[in-house]
């Protein structure tokens, strides 16, 4: 697991308050799953925008972008690689 991840985890457990964020594994449906909504998903765009000086466009927000682990560390790399 990268950084990204890591970061995502500590995010979704200090400021969503989801206890379980630490053991969900990597490839787990956030979204599908109901373990973020739709104002959670919101404060992680903000959070990711924020973290990573990246922009998350409206078409981003996405599963295949922000429904997993390894989803969110691909889109934020991908993000990272587009504006450089």
């Amino acid at each position: 697991m990268g950084q990204i991840a890591d970061d995502v985890r500590t995010f979704m457990t200090r400021e969503l308050r989801i206890r379980d964020a630490e053991t969900l594994a990597l490839d787990y449906p956030l979204i599908k799953r109901g373990i973020l909504d739709s104002i959670e998903v919101m404060q992680m765009v903000q959070f990711l925008e924020t973290s990573y000086a990246i922009a998350v466009l409206d078409t981003d927000i996405l599963p295949e972008n922000l429904g997993s682990f390894e989803n969110i560390e691909a889109f934020v790399s991908r993000k990272q690689t587009s504006t450089r």
